[in-house]
């Protein structure tokens, strides 16, 4: 049984995120955060002005094998988006695939690589100076918390929860509450209300760590759906000061809930059969507006999700084409309240349906009153990879305030790279 929520005595600043020792999912220190470069990305000797990334009347084109000019296999450094480059550690393999975040404070961008024995973080300065690598345990939650703090939830020693507020050092913490935990329950996303209202949703329970409202799915939708996030995927959640949006699935279905900031559910919608072939696999939402912006299918359809659970199908991108067999893994940001998409594209080639053209890291910045086009659509990077398994590559991406974006991605010799990029490259298009 749970005990009560412990809130921690006193809201102080951890030397050293306290030793250490309230924390046992803080491994240990990386003392060289994958040891990254950073490469200015300014594009080509000799490019000038901007280019319009669709690929025909630009000053550099963009061929279907993504090279510039013909050339194959050169690094999207050459794209006038790409401001820099940060190779990150980590590398693809068949038993460690990566599944890569993203988060964003005003001036430092995280990089988060979840696997099976632990999260492990490294942070870079907007000018990509490397400032440090931490490995947390694998039940963490790490994520924006303000303008100059991450939020992290890890198990503390007694297996607890402890949510504490981290420098980008990734040292200097404030330790903000404490929640009890099962050892059989495992965190799968963190959403912060408000300063003082922190959810947790675990496959077992809601927890607000704020508040002390700890409430089990079964009271929340039910006997029958007490397993409901084991077998299913969340998409996205938003969150207002005193409300909780979350977007689930699992199969075709698409589950959508209200709840306050107790756990009490306010409003529920399903849909068997919303989502198409693969959908709820790659399924992904997006606070956006009053509501989520939801992204799912083949050609990538956005649907605008409501508070009071509207559901609004704004249609299909037929700009960046894919291959008709898979369905792209889609990461979206808000630029300057405009939602810009990115995932992996034939563009500007052609999808020959034997998956043998290499998909390319696009972003479409879209008008949702216009969704078939996008009014820009930048390059980001040149991966290289073909195949169908192109949706099991990890795309995440975090905005700057200043309508800049971080970005990371792998490519096809298995590296990962977090690109630092805008969107002053591109020129307005209207390829329909």
């Amino acid at each position: 049984m749970r005990g009560p929520l412990r809130i921690g005595a006193g809201i102080g600043s951890l030397a050293a995120l306290v030793s250490l020792g309230t924390l046992a999912s803080c491994s240990h220190r990386n003392l060289d955060p994958g040891g990254a470069s950073f490469v200015l990305d300014g594009g080509r000797p000799g490019d000038a002005g901007a280019t319009d990334v669709a690929g025909r009347d630009a000053a550099t084109t963009v061929d279907a094998a993504g090279g510039f000019d013909g050339a194959p296999g050169v690094d999207a450094g050459g794209s006038p988006c790409v401001t820099g480059t940060v190779p990150l550690p980590w590398t693809t393999a068949a038993s460690a695939v990566l599944r890569l975040d993203v988060a964003a404070t005003a001036d430092t961008a995280a990089a988060i690589n979840r696997q099976a024995k632990q999260t492990d973080v490294r942070t870079y300065g907007r000018d990509g100076t490397v400032i440090a690598g931490f490995q947390f345990g694998a039940d963490s939650q790490f994520t924006h918390y303000d303008d100059s703090r991450f939020l992290l939830v890890a198990r503390g020693t007694t297996g607890d929860f402890v949510a504490t507020a981290l420098a980008p050092d990734l040292l200097q913490g404030t330790r903000l509450y404490t929640a009890t935990a099962n050892a059989t329950e495992h965190m799968l996303d963190v959403v912060v209300l408000s300063s003082t209202s922190i959810v947790l949703i675990t496959d077992e329970h809601f927890v607000n760590v704020a508040t002390g409202a700890i409430v089990p799915w079964s009271t929340v939708f039910g006997a029958a759906d007490r397993d409901t996030f084991k077998s299913g995927r969340i998409y996205g959640a938003a969150a207002r000061s005193d409300r909780l949006l979350l977007a689930w699935g699992a199969g075709g279905a698409l589950h959508l809930a209200v709840l306050d900031a107790a756990g009490n559910l306010v409003a529920r919608s399903d849909d068997a059969s919303y989502l198409g072939y693969l959908g709820s696999e790659t399924t992904t939402a997006i606070p956006y507006d009053t509501g989520l912006l939801m992204f799912d299918g083949n050609p990538v359809r956005a649907t605008q999700i409501g508070f009071d659970l509207s559901r609004v199908p704004l249609g299909q991108n037929m700009l960046l084409q894919t291959f008709y067999r898979t369905v792209p893994q889609v990461a979206a940001v808000t630029v300057l309240g405009r939602p810009v998409a990115f995932w992996l594209t034939v563009f500007p080639g052609t999808d020959n349906t034997q998956g043998s053209t290499p998909h390319q890291l696009y972003g479409c910045q879209l008008d949702v009153a216009a969704l078939p086009r996008c009014q820009t659509a930048p390059l980001i990077a040149a991966t290289g990879l073909t195949g169908y398994a192109v949706a099991q590559q990890p795309v995440a991406a975090a905005a700057f305030v200043d309508g800049s974006f971080a970005i990371a991605h792998t490519d096809a010799d298995g590296n990962s790279w977090l690109r630092m990029a805008n969107l002053n490259c591109g020129r307005d298009h209207s390829v329909p």
